[in-house]
């Protein structure tokens, strides 16, 4: 099946966080605008996964609700992420951290280039999605810096 990857627009907010709701992941920021997301869309323009990202200072920013659908596979995830680092260059985010919650995604994230922090910026605990998420048992912070 062909998918399209495109950055979110605000028309796309009910139709994304009506995504996030019924995968039960955070949804929220989607509609207010300081979370940008990419959508990957199937021939009938739905939501076929999504990757988000919080910017939560100048150069920094969380990547948040991935989401993917059960017809998509790993190459898809990638896509996602290397046209994540497209968006952040374009908006001069040079460090990225997401939360990871299952140790099979962190070794995923480990092969993107992440690395577990060994610290946590301040500018994080600003975002409630970064609150809530590392209360999640077994979450771990994970960072990448580019350049």
């Amino acid at each position: 099946m062909f998918y399209q990857l495109r950055v979110a627009r605000e028309k796309d907010g009910d139709v994304l966080e009506a995504f996030l709701k019924q995968a039960k992941t955070s949804y929220e920021g989607v509609k207010e605008g300081f979370t940008q997301f990419l959508m990957l869309e199937d021939s009938e323009k739905n939501i076929a996964g999504c990757l988000g990202i919080e910017k939560i200072s100048c150069d920094q920013g969380l990547l948040r609700s991935l989401v993917i659908s059960d017809k998509l596979h790993q190459g898809h995830i990638v896509t996602l992420f290397q046209s994540m680092e497209v968006l952040c260059e374009k908006h001069q985010i040079k460090t990225v951290y997401l939360v990871a919650n299952q140790h099979s995604s962190a070794d995923f994230l480990t092969a993107m280039g992440f690395e577990r922090a060994e610290s946590v910026p301040e500018e994080l605990f600003s975002s409630d999605h970064f609150c809530e998420s590392r209360q999640t048992e077994g979450a771990v912070l994970m960072k990448k810096a580019s350049g």
